[in-house]
């Protein structure tokens, strides 16, 4: 009788100290979860919200009430839509990226998110906890860098088109000029008026050279300015 109390009690010890580790271990994954810095959700497979964390309800400005109303595909947008549908019918054994949605918050503006989606089990259902990352600025500043970039290729795309141009078109109604420059200074009275009219030829194609090549450089310029 006395071993079955010892025994009893040692059980009951080891219980209660269990459950206190479990209490504990759960009190810091609640923390974990409300104090995170960005937006945490989980939702059932009726894609309902059943918990938020406060980041959530600030960045999207929904109440918890509110959100435990609403389904998840709700803050999406129309062009979200589908892709949250392509994600679901996927196998979701194993957290993952489930790549950039754009959500729209409850003032009706909209901004890109990346989603990490991890299946969880939650009140005995089968869930996932989410978690989304604002990176509407860093898409932002890649569309900028890749402006940038678009504009240094066609600037020097341009200029490559200058150099050859000066190199092959320029040279040779300068050449031209050049060549009757000389011819006219021995030429006869008969030759000088056609050696006139080949010069004005010259001179004309060696213009239009010139114009072209400065509207391209022009180009360049707006370029610039509108970066």
């Amino acid at each position: 009788m006395i071993f079955v109390i010892i025994i009893s009690y040692v059980l009951h010890v080891k219980i209660k100290k269990q459950q206190r580790k479990l209490t504990k271990s759960e009190e810091e994954y609640r923390q974990l979860f409300e104090s995170n810095p960005n937006p945490l959700w989980i939702y059932n497979e009726e894609l309902r919200f059943l918990k938020v964390n406060d980041a959530a309800v600030k960045k999207y400005g929904h109440s918890r009430r509110k959100f435990l109303k609403i389904k998840t595909d709700e803050i999406n947008s129309p062009a979200g839509d589908q892709i949250l549908n392509d994600y679901l019918k996927e196998n979701q054994t194993e957290g993952r990226l489930a790549g950039i949605r754009e959500h729209v918050k409850a003032t009706g503006e909209t901004f890109m998110v990346s989603i990490v989606s991890y299946p969880v089990l939650f009140h005995d259902q089968n869930c996932n906890l989410v978690m989304a990352t604002d990176i509407t600025e860093l898409i932002e500043k890649e569309r900028k860098l890749e402006d940038a970039y678009q504009r240094i290729k066609t600037s020097n795309e341009v200029l490559l088109q200058v150099a050859w141009s000066n190199s092959h078109e320029l040279r040779k109604p300068l050449c031209s000029i050049l060549g009757l420059v000389t011819l006219l200074k021995e030429a006869s009275d008969n030759e000088r008026e056609e050696f006139l009219r080949l010069l004005e030829i010259s001179s004309v194609e060696l213009d239009q050279v010139i114009r072209q090549n400065n509207e391209k450089v022009d180009e360049i310029g707006v370029l610039e300015q509108s970066a």
